[in-house]
């Protein structure tokens, strides 16, 4: 399975310039219709899809959240018809605080339905499926992502594949938007004092040059 890039390597462009971090304004930005609807077995410039920024909620540690719908449209209007995919994702101030949510999210959803453990890269996921649709929520470092699938959608492939790949092509990008990754300078390491033979030498040695 692939592992995603830091922040740090993911941020850095040809010229070391630092990029934007935070979550996109625009839900085309981590994936574009086009893209998606070539993973649903849609025809070019039929996808469309929509974006909703949310609040943050400092409770639990989340800074930002947008969801994205993404449907296929009429292209006679643009109007959306259908419903292809819902995918929401949640920025947090630290790792721990995305892990707990996602895992307080994946019990709720894990109740009366078919639950299984899945890795993504390095990232840790849980499916859930129901006759109503399937879920997949991943978390990745900061970040926390929940895909809704309906049924009947993701062009004839299983649903988890169609979900793990939308994770794949995802979390690359959102990576970007990351703050850049910190390493803290080394401590000053203490040096050990000088010992009775080494402090008899040096002594010896100034008696000499008297």
């Amino acid at each position: 399975m692939p592992t995603f890039a830091t922040s740090a390597s993911a941020t850095a462009g040809t010229d070391g310039a630092a990029k934007k971090t935070g979550l996109p304004d625009d839900c085309s930005v981590l994936m574009s219709p086009d893209d998606l609807g070539a993973l649903f077995a849609q025809p070019v410039g039929t996808v469309v899809v929509n974006t909703i920024r949310g609040v943050p909620a400092p409770s639990v540690g989340r800074t930002e959240r947008i969801a994205c719908t993404y449907s296929n449209s009429d292209v006679r209007t643009g109007n959306a018809l259908t419903k292809l995919v819902d995918v929401n994702i949640g920025r947090f101030t630290d790792e721990n605080a995305a892990r707990s949510q996602w895992q307080l999210n994946s019990d709720l959803e894990r109740g009366g339905a078919t639950s299984s453990d899945l890795t993504i890269g390095d990232a840790t996921a849980v499916l859930v499926s129901r006759p109503t649709g399937t879920t997949l929520l991943v978390c990745y470092r900061l970040d926390t992502l929940t895909f809704v699938l309906p049924p009947e959608q993701g062009g004839g492939r299983p649903p988890q594949d169609v979900l793990v790949d939308l994770a794949k092509r995802m979390i690359p990008t959102l990576v970007a938007t990351m703050p850049p990754v910190t390493t803290a300078p080394p401590a000053d390491v203490p040096q050990p004092p000088a010992t009775t033979a080494s402090v008899a030498r040096d002594t010896a040695a100034g008696a000499r040059h008297r």
